[in-house]
């Protein structure tokens, strides 16, 4: 017989449900051979994750078991749809869990302050919410990565020592230990944010499945072992990684969707409630009408009917002309901040116009598109800018 190491638990029942559940499935039929040791080993180092936060902290104890509750029901979803494996659902306790988030470790200590409003509670969660949105857009241009690994390792990982001594593996894919740290303290925090609450769950759950592999083949390219096992472990995680990757790449695109959906309907409500030609209120509508260009532009395909687009973009061109002249009438003059996003505004405007013309002419749009895209990210900056050093168009 072949003696089988004991596993340790985490000793956190939401989670052990969650990890034994986890491995079932990993052993069903449906699972592909080549994927399990890539999945036993998330699950291995998962569970030595959950098991040191409790160790190092025991104050952490109800929040890891809450995100363990939450991992369970996201990945359930995702492996059974992706192998049609058997994962148990998570017990009743796990689920009960699910309807009381706990409070941050150490909150029990500031009893002498007033208890947060459960606005506030959304508003401080909805901002640690942005943070990691904005790290994720800043440090994983994931799908750029992923076309990258695909061309520099394409033919390595078809013919591997056949294609020579001097072949080399690439793997630039970045780790998400930090995103997943801020998801984690963000997910834990006291409040319900309900447009994005579900897709912040589905997100941490695809990045803690992909983030093992990321560091295996970090490794693996780090240490050339890649010039030992001719490639060998490289082939096996190509099929494990690919999947991985594209569903974490769509759970970012989901997260950021459902935080730009609700910060275009706050805004909407706040911009009504402002006077009519007050700067702020003329600064808050030329950002909303960018935004909703942006969704235009987000649905654009290679066929798209790009009218609704440019009609978008003409609603933008006609807010931030009135933006300039209200500011151009502020007395003393508005900081050059605001008027300088009043010109990259007119920029993301150009480089729009400029897809919808390639679209039309069934030329290639990628490169105003990246041009849109690039500026459009400036344009939110300088949008920050200006609402920093102007307090005057601060919708308040």
């Amino acid at each position: 017989m072949v003696a089988v190491t004991p596993v340790t638990p985490v000793g956190v029942e939401s989670c052990d449900a969650f990890l034994e559940a986890y491995a079932q499935c990993a052993a069903s039929p449906g699972v592909p051979e080549a994927a399990r040791p890539g999945i036993r080993q998330g699950i291995n180092t998962m569970r030595e994750s959950f098991r040191d936060s409790v160790l190092r902290n025991e104050a952490a104890r109800p929040t890891v078991a809450y995100q363990c509750a939450q991992a369970h029901e996201a990945v359930r979803k995702s492996l059974v749809d992706a192998f049609k494996c058997g994962f148990p659902a998570a017990p009743a306790a796990s689920q009960a869990l699910l309807q009381s988030p706990p409070p941050p470790p150490g909150s029990a200590r500031a009893t002498a302050r007033p208890a947060p409003t459960p606005e506030a509670q959304a508003l401080a969660k909805a901002n640690a919410y942005t943070e990691a949105q904005n790290h994720l857009v800043r440090s994983h241009p994931l799908e750029q990565q992923l076309a990258d690994y695909r061309r520099d390792n394409e033919r390595v990982l078809k013919l591997g020592t056949k294609f020579g001594a001097n072949a080399w593996y690439h793997f630039g894919i970045v780790d998400f230990d930090g995103v997943i740290d801020e998801l984690e303290k963000a997910v834990a925090l006291p409040g319900v944010v309900p447009e994005v609450d579900a897709q912040a769950s589905r997100l941490l759950a695809a990045l803690r499945e992909v983030n093992p592999i990321l560091k295996a083949l970090t490794r693996y390219q780090t240490t050339r072992e890649f010039k030992e096992d001719g490639f060998k472990f490289a082939r096996e995680q190509h099929a494990i990684l690919v999947p991985r990757v594209d569903a974490a790449a769509k759970a970012m695109d989901a997260y950021g969707t459902a935080l730009f959906e609700r910060e275009i309907a706050r805004d909407e409500l706040r911009l009504a409630a402002l006077p009519e030609d007050a700067p702020a209120r003329r600064l808050l509508s030329t950002s909303l009408t960018l935004r909703r260009a942006v969704r235009r532009f987000e649905a654009l395909g290679p066929k798209a009917d790009v009218a609704p687009f440019l009609a978008a973009l003409g609603e933008v061109s006609n807010a931030n002309r009135h933006l300039g002249t209200v500011l151009d009438g502020m007395s003393p003059k508005a900081n050059s901040s605001c008027t300088g996003y009043t010109d990259t505004v007119a920029s993301v405007i150009g480089h729009g116009r400029d897809v919808a013309r390639d679209i039309r002419a069934k030329s290639d749009p990628s490169q105003p598109a990246q041009r849109f895209n690039e500026t459009y990210n400036r344009s939110v900056r300088d949008l920050e800018s200006c609402h920093k050093n102007e307090s005057r168009v601060r919708p308040g």
